[in-house]
Order: C-alpha cells, then sequence, then structure tokens
C-alpha cells in the first residue's frame, strides 16, 4: 500500500455531525493479485477522532481510520505506518 497522490477539491456542502472537511483528497494504491491494483479515495477530515473510512489531519500527518485499525501516514515522506493509535 502508498500514497499515490494528495489533491485538493471543493469542500462538499453535505455536514459530516462533528468534523470538517479540509478540501484534500488522498488516493491510496493497494496490490491486488487478480486485477493489479486498486485505487481508493480518501477525504481528510478534521476532528477529535478518525472516523471509519476517512483520513484525519493531525498537523505534521495523518490517521486513517480502517475497520479496526489506524495507519499512519507521515506528511512529509508520505511513509505509511500500519497499527498505531488514533491520537
Amino acid at each position: 500500500m502508498k500514497v499515490k497522490r494528495i489533491y485538493e477539491m471543493p469542500v462538499p456542502v453535505q455536514d459530516w455531525k462533528g468534523f470538517e472537511y479540509t478540501g484534500e483528497i488522498i488516493e491510496i494504491e493497494y496490490p491486488d493479485s487478480k486485477v493489479g491494483n486498486i485505487t481508493n479515495g480518501y477525504r481528510v477530515v478534521k476532528g477529535k477522532f478518525t472516523p471509519y473510512g476517512a483520513v484525519r489531519d493531525c498537523g505534521d500527518h495523518y490517521i486513517k481510520a480502517n475497520y479496526s485499525t489506524y495507519d499512519r501516514i507521515d506528511k512529509e515522506t508520505l511513509e505509511i505506518t500500519k497499527g498505531v493509535e488514533d491520537r
């Protein structure tokens, strides 16, 4: 898994209670043995915790919420560290 790109997009009109959209989208590429690579886009939010299926801006890094684990994405290097706490 690796960060493919980060780009800006207009902030959506919908309200996600307790969170604020930053306008950033992070695309993460996942290897898939059947079809090659799969890319998923995640909206970046700000808030007190990271909701499932989203990425939260934490200042110098991002936290991505999976089903039951969290990944840390360093903003400078885009290196992904799996299995971290949501802080």
